[in-house]
């Protein structure tokens, strides 16, 4: 996360640092450790503040977004414990029942009726036949009589 320049700075320090410790003298490292301070801030400091601002900015949706669930939620919860509106759902339910119950027997009497009205059919069609052939044998027994009477002679 150091850039170059921070980098040699770093180094600098350091260097100055060992050069000091090389020569034997006493060190002063309180003037040195503010320093390194003061530049660690230096460093760091825009940066931090910025992740800080972000960090609110996301503190502050992530609030509004609770709050927006949380009222969500209290309407659901307000749906569900609505007493009246669960009886209507279990009255809807019954009635579909009776409803899909109505169809199939209204479906079962529709195919007994078309299955009646065949048959019925069926048997009249039997019918006409049966009047037709007798009404053929009528006419049949009729002629053979006038066939047998005999015709008077004309002389």
């Amino acid at each position: 996360m150091m850039t170059d320049l921070e980098e040699s700075e770093v180094r600098k320090v350091q260097s100055e640092n060992e050069k000091r410790d090389s020569c034997g003298e006493q060190q002063d490292f309180s003037e040195a450790a503010k320093k390194l301070a003061e530049g660690l801030l230096g460093i760091y400091k825009l940066p931090l503040e910025q992740v800080h601002k972000e960090l609110a900015e996301v503190t502050t949706k992530q609030q509004a977004l609770l709050n927006q669930m949380q009222g969500e939620n209290t309407k659901l919860q307000q749906t569900v414990e609505d007493v009246d509106l669960n009886k209507m759902f279990q009255t809807v339910k019954v009635y579909q029942g009776k409803l899909i119950s109505m169809k199939k027997e209204m479906a079962s009497i529709h195919e007994r009726t078309f299955k009646l009205k065949k048959r019925a059919l069926r048997l009249q069609q039997i019918k006409q036949k049966e009047a037709l052939n007798r009404e053929q044998q009528r006419e049949q027994e009729i002629r053979r009589e006038q066939d047998l009477i005999g015709k008077p002679v004309v002389s």
